[in-house]
């Protein structure tokens, strides 16, 4: 399981206007005349808008107590210069990632452009309750080409590849990588169970209740085929939605967050992509004890038939871009959906970690991605409503 750690950074409101005069981004009076605002999340980031209307995002690593943090932005830092190195992937994706500016690797910090005119697809669909499919075809769109430009070339995979470590920290980079979290949940020992509260407690014992889930994810960790360049980190709040994303000109959506991206299993991003639409299901759910787990996902606010047209679009507008996976990978959308279970395993101990709770939903998502994971040709039937002939065929 996780583990939290009281974290610091090293720029907050009272120096980062010293720190940017120091670099040149901006002159030190600028810091009467411009506007500030703090963005407390895994980073600490602070958002400035200057008088001449410049916006920057100033992200930064939290370090722990020895002032050691994990590193992360060096793989942002490799996608930016790999496009840069490769003019050609650069002018199909380029304009869907941030703009980075400055990347200083001693203090973890990092300087990009801020999109105020975008908002994160999480809250959208939050706030909006709407799930037109013109979104999750940008993204399937976006993501084949950055999988199939960068499927099994091996110039692209000397930059990500990680067991080609061009800094100290990179070992650390992978640490939330597919192989990772299998790794991790096949490694539950006695000794685990004695260091874990009792909220971990209970979901572990869930966890190891189900043989054939334990199985399914260790066939899965062993069929990961690391081909490509991937995010690493897909979810819906690591997109964002342009705010006139309905303009014949706008490009609707980039992904953001590229602290994690490496060399590995495509299979992992659609999946992961897939598991965070599942979310908006899973955590809406009607909790009773005298419902059945049936009745709950029934009863969800976002039912899953809302959701249904928007997962087969992401899918299909994917395999539309590259459709050469499944012939590389006849197992590849079961990989996937095995993956979007992995992703709401991961979800319930992200949960646990920050909440320290584990009550009736994550019982029920738990359920939920033992069928994903298991029986994953099944579960595609269910999440896209035809199976699999019809899916790939369309």
């Amino acid at each position: 399981m996780l583990l939290n750690f009281e974290m610091k950074t090293i720029l907050d409101t009272s120096n980062v206007f010293e720190y940017l005069t120091e670099i040149k981004y901006c002159n030190l009076s600028d810091k009467d005349t411009s506007n500030i605002l703090v963005i407390n999340a895994k980073n600490f980031n602070l958002a400035i808008e200057f008088s001449d209307g410049r916006q920057l995002l100033v992200k930064q690593e939290r370090h722990n107590a020895l002032g050691e943090s994990k590193g992360e932005f060096w793989a942002a830092w490799r996608i930016a210069n790999l496009v840069e190195q490769f003019p050609i992937l650069g002018a199909k994706i380029a304009g869907f990632l941030p703009e980075l500016l400055h990347f200083d690797p001693d203090n973890s910090i990092l300087i990009v452009n801020y999109l105020s005119n975008y908002c994160d697809l999480s809250r959208y669909y939050d706030r909006e309750h709407l799930f037109p499919t013109q979104i999750p075809q940008a993204i399937g769109q976006l993501l084949a080409t950055l999988h199939s430009q960068t499927f099994q070339q091996l110039d692209y995979q000397r930059y990500l590849d990680p067991t080609i470590k061009p800094h100290q920290d990179r070992e650390r980079e992978t640490s939330y990588s597919a192989i990772d979290i299998i790794h991790r949940l096949m490694r539950i020992t006695p000794q685990v169970f004695r260091k874990m509260p009792l909220e971990c407690l209970q979901f572990l014992k869930l966890y190891q209740r189900f043989p054939s889930l334990t199985q399914a994810i260790a066939e899965l960790g062993e069929a990961i085929v690391p081909s490509c360049a991937i995010h690493n980190d897909l979810k819906l709040n690591n997109i964002l939605l342009d705010l006139d994303w309905e303009s014949p000109e706008s490009k609707i959506i980039r992904l953001i967050d590229w602290e994690r991206a490496i060399w590995g299993d495509p299979a992992f991003d659609l999946g992961c992509l897939l598991g965070s639409y599942l979310e908006i299901w899973l955590e809406g759910l009607a909790i009773s004890n005298l419902l059945s787990i049936n009745e709950s996902l029934q009863l969800a606010i976002t039912p899953l038939e809302l959701l249904q047209p928007s997962l087969l679009a992401l899918v299909q507008s994917y395999l539309a871009g590259f459709p050469e996976i499944l012939s590389a990978r006849p197992d590849y959308l079961d990989r996937a959906i095995q993956f979007a279970g992995l992703a709401l395993v991961q979800r319930i101990e992200i949960t646990i970690d920050e909440r320290r709770t584990f009550g009736n939903c994550g019982i029920i998502m738990l359920q939920v991605a033992k069928q994903l994971i298991c029986t994953p040709r099944a579960a595609m039937k269910t999440l896209f409503d035809r199976d699999f002939i019809q899916l790939v065929n369309q």
